[in-house]
């Protein structure tokens, strides 16, 4: 390992580290002097959050009596569908009726962990190497 590069690579990270500051103290000093802005901009967005919900409200009562999907200004109404069962009683059933739908799962954590310390004539094991870095490198 050549050193060089090891120097090079801590004069990055103390670049890197500087440049972090800068950016954050010139982040506190952009909150701090456009702070009415950003309270306003948050207020604003709040009523817009407010005014989505009455909308929301409203757009369901007119689909509930049109059945219309598409609204004035663009509002749209989807309609997902959701089925609630028990899975065992649905197991059951498609046990007789469907068994195409049962699926059987290797436990890959339990095979591999069995596998690691057992020789079997399909796994094939590999060792991959990697670096770690400090968080500050020390000469």
């Amino acid at each position: 390992m050549e050193k060089e590069n090891i120097q090079s690579l801590k004069g990055i990270q103390i670049n890197l580290e500087s440049l972090k500051e800068d950016y954050k103290n010139k982040l506190e000093e952009f909150m701090s002097k456009n702070k009415d802005l950003i309270q306003y901009i948050e207020k604003v967005s709040n009523e817009e959050n407010e005014m989505k919900e009455k909308v929301k409200i409203e757009a369901i009562e007119e689909f509930k009596k049109t059945g219309q999907k598409k609204l004035i200004g663009g509002i749209g109404i989807r309609v997902l569908s959701k089925l609630n069962y028990s899975e065992s009683e649905a197991m059951t059933w498609a046990d007789t009726n469907m068994p195409i739908a049962i699926k059987r799962v290797l436990d890959k954590k339990q095979f591999e962990t069995f596998a690691k310390s057992t020789e079997l004539d399909f796994v094939e094991k590999e060792e991959k190497v990697s670096v770690t870095f400090p968080k500050e490198i020390i000469f």
